[in-house]
């Protein structure tokens, strides 16, 4: 039985509904959540000191997030490497991976309303967990893993421009985006099918920048810096225009920061669909639907996390309830990438 949009919402409020009373009662304030990350990793032999000794039991000071080693008595800072390193709200990071281990979606507006953390502050809660994930996949499910094109998912990717304004205060964000705004048709998401041959026709769904970058790049590869100057334009708006371009399928990002048209270059593995497998295919027709149905719609720029999430979520025998709590105690999953930096590529992976 599939369920409607609004049943996924509804059942992923309830599931947030049920687990809320248990964390509170846990974890009634910051304090407790650090008690909670140090128990955790004694329990499960991840607090280890420099000198190579195992912590098996261990105290703290009211506010500090370092133990001592009963053998060498150097101290040791067991939050170093993990998800809550240098976290002021704790309890909230800590809310959400609880509520994720127990198979729930979480949004940044939902963190805003549980904990009264700021959006932005959500947003990047959800983002930074998802890189823990994703760096848990590369490490113990590489094998396992299949790429995707990433223009697979373009009826779920929002321009976030279209819905503030270019350049506004982030405060003009509205506190929901309604389905429409990613349904088939909308002016707020990418709904151009994926093809590795230029279209005669122009999108209608290309701004004047966007068909004045299109105008710039030709067979012959050229630089962001080239377009900018040509165009007498700043690297951000044209930055946006080429992420477009690209996802709409017109241009083929190259080496050193170049890119041409798509039909003078392949992007590896953007064959037919029919080329995955029915495990990855069916993956990603869940992603897009809970997706769609929970957050809206969502960038580009962090499908990958918002795919790695969705594992947590999709894959309860994998995820099995506590799975994430250890990982993001576990200081040897540590990203190397930075949060900031991260781009999805345009092959994405998952784990199936």
């Amino acid at each position: 039985m599939v369920l409607e949009r609004s049943d996924v919402s509804s059942v992923n409020d309830l599931l947030i509904a049920s687990c809320l009373p248990e964390f509170f009662a846990l974890v009634p304030s910051e304090e407790a959540a650090i008690d909670l990350i140090l128990q955790t990793q004694i329990e499960q032999r991840k607090l280890v000191c420099r000198c190579g000794h195992v912590f098996e039991k261990a105290t703290r000071a009211a506010y500090e997030r370092r133990v001592k080693c009963a053998e060498c008595r150097r101290h040791s800072h067991f939050t170093v490497g993990t998800l809550y390193e240098r976290v002021t709200q704790v309890r909230a990071r800590l809310g959400a991976v609880w509520l994720m281990d127990h198979g729930a979606v979480v949004t940044s507006t939902k963190l805003n309303q549980i904990f009264g953390i700021a959006t932005s502050t959500g947003l990047c809660i959800i983002n930074t967990i998802g890189l823990f994930i994703e760096s848990f996949r590369q490490t113990s499910f590489d094998e396992a893993s299949e790429g995707l094109i990433c223009p697979i998912f373009g009826e779920i990717m929002i321009k976030r421009s279209r819905i503030t304004g270019a350049y506004e205060h982030a405060a003009s964000v509205p506190e929901e985006v309604t389905v429409a705004d990613v349904e088939p048709g909308s002016s707020n998401q990418f709904s151009q099918p994926f093809t590795e041959t230029e279209s005669n026709d122009i999108s209608d769904d290309l701004g004047d920048l966007d068909r004045a970058v299109l105008a710039q790049i030709s067979a012959a590869p050229i630089s962001v810096d080239t377009i900018c100057e040509s165009l007498d334009s700043t690297a951000g708006p044209v930055g946006a225009a080429l992420t477009m371009l690209e996802l709409l399928g017109h241009i083929v990002s190259g080496p050193g920061n170049s890119f041409v048209r798509s039909n003078a270059a392949k992007v590896k593995g953007s064959s037919s669909s029919t080329d995955f497998s029915p495990q990855a295919l069916a993956f990603a027709e869940a992603a897009i639907d809970n997706i769609k149905a929970i957050r809206q719609g969502v960038s580009r720029k962090y499908l990958q996390l918002y795919l790695g999430a969705f594992w947590c979520c999709f894959d309860r025998d994998i995820w099995r309830e506590g799975m994430l709590m250890l990982v993001s105690v576990d200081a040897t999953l540590t990203p190397d990438r930075n949060l900031f930096d991260y781009e999805s590529p345009l092959i994405v992976s998952v784990a199936i």
